[in-house]
């Protein structure tokens, strides 16, 4: 078997992947699949095609859907935790300019897109290989966390060790840059990272295949070292919709992704019929005369020899109105099924405090996808900090409070009512206001009192005035 095997989940999604990528993409990429999404007519010649698939309209509601959720996710900034010796790993954690925050965004659009991504968190070979931890200081080499979509893990494996299921393999599809003849111009080769458990000790080999399809291993095996010592489990982490775990799942706007390339098919129906019906056409009757010219507006007469020749166009007065409410209902159907993200999956009568939950999305498909993201790449940087010798705790906790939560007048009257009676704290009050997004995210409780302080008026004694 070859380092290219592809797993059989992975075969078994490969097509529902790349048809959310083309309709997240948008038009460009639909039309240039072709036949694939828009099949030809019996007997329709090439150049009728193309005129039929360049008139037809894509409508992305699956892309508007997708951006939409990520900016409730990312409504309010994830909450960070991390210590102050990796306030520098935060701000470039992929080595290539990519912030933890912007990281988790890439995450977000491929969970949403097609429900699967993958994070190793991977650190320099040359520092783990005796190097002390001042040297490697002194060279700048670093603990990273990089990501790899859903195409590129090709290949994984599980076993069972001491009890417990564990990734003992994991093959991941990467491009090699190759300088060419040309200085400005780059050579890209496939190349397969092969991540696996080797006598309990993690060790990482990558290799290319030759012209003959036979793999070929690049360098040596390679067993990173932590704290000096050999790991005995892979710093991989798989990021689905419900679990972070190598179990394929569909991408969770399937549907809704379906649903798209169904109005694109009958968009081009709509289209078409406009096409060869929106132009009237010209009838001449009672005229035989092959001589004579027919001119279309402008200040040129029409004299037509016959007595009783006619000349008059033609239009069709069908609005298609069939067609058109069709693609109307589509469009709705589209947006109730990217609504869903926000609703409850639970099935049943609610009670009033599961109303207020699912109307702020603690129980939606979303808060879970945000939830599940929030342990993957949370232990992705439990394992950078280990790597980089830093204890304490981590974490990136994604937001799950996707709508705007409204206080009316009644609600914060009642509420500083309470407050002034003594039946809750001041605390409790800014709690609660904070929660109503009265008060600002980011603020406080003291930070808050400084304000008040700084904005309290001052009193004037008996022997003040005030100026006119």
């Amino acid at each position: 078997m070859t380092v290219k095997a592809q797993h059989a989940d992975y075969s078994a999604m490969a097509t529902r992947w790349n048809m959310c990528r083309d309709a997240a993409e948008g038009e460009h990429a639909v039309h240039a699949a072709g036949e694939l999404y828009l099949p030809k007519l019996p007997e329709e010649k090439p150049e009728s095609y193309n005129l039929r698939r360049s008139m037809t309209p894509w409508f992305n509601a699956t892309w508007r859907t997708i951006s939409g959720l990520r900016g409730m996710m990312f409504r309010k900034p994830p909450v960070i935790e991390v210590t102050a010796a990796l306030d520098e790993a935060i701000k470039d954690i992929d080595l290539a300019g990519t912030t933890l925050q912007g990281l988790a965004q890439n995450v977000a659009i491929e969970a949403l897109t097609v429900g699967r991504v993958g994070l190793l968190v991977d650190y320099p070979a040359e520092a783990t290989t005796g190097m002390t931890r001042l040297d490697a200081e002194r060279l700048k080499l670093r603990a990273s966390i990089a990501m790899y979509k859903s195409e590129s893990i090709i290949n994984w494996r599980e076993k069972r060790i001491n009890g417990s299921t564990v990734l003992s393999m994991v093959v991941l599809k990467e491009n090699a840059e190759l300088p060419a003849d040309n200085e400005f111009e780059m050579v890209l080769e496939e190349r397969y990272r092969v991540l696996d458990l080797i006598e309990g000790k993690y060790r990482q080999r990558v290799f290319k295949c030759d012209k003959n399809g036979k793999d070929e291993q690049i360098g040596k095996d390679v067993l990173p070292l932590m704290n000096n010592k050999p790991l005995d489990y892979i710093p991989f982490v798989f990021i689905g919709v419900d679990c972070i775990g190598p179990k394929v799942e569909s991408p969770p706007l399937i549907d809704l992704v379906t649903m798209n390339f169904k109005h694109y098919g009958q968009a081009t129906s709509y289209e078409r019929g406009c096409f060869f019906s929106g132009l009237p056409s010209l009838f001449v009757t009672g005229h035989n005369s092959d001589d004579t010219k027919i001119y279309i507006g402008g200040s040129m007469a029409n004299v037509l020899p016959q007595p009783d020749a006619k000349a008059y166009f033609v239009e069709v007065q069908s609005e298609f109105n069939a067609l058109r409410t069709n693609l109307q209902d589509k469009q709705q159907a589209m947006a109730v099924l990217g609504a869903r993200m926000l609703e409850s999956q639970k099935a049943g009568v609610e009670s009033g405090d599961a109303i207020a939950r699912r109307q702020t999305g603690e129980e939606s498909l979303l808060s879970c996808v945000s939830q599940t993201i929030s342990m993957g790449v949370t232990l992705a940087l439990h394992w950078l900090a280990a790597w980089e010798g830093v204890d304490g705790d981590v974490k990136c906790e994604l937001n799950r409070d996707f709508l705007p939560a409204s206080m009316d007048a009644q609600m914060l009257t009642a509420l500083v009512a309470a407050w002034q009676s003594g039946a809750i704290s001041q605390n409790s009050l800014f709690h609660m206001l904070k929660q109503g997004e009265i008060i600002e995210d980011g603020i406080d409780f003291e930070e808050e009192q400084g304000r008040i302080a700084e904005a309290s008026p001052v009193l004037m004694g008996a022997n003040q005035t005030v100026a006119a």
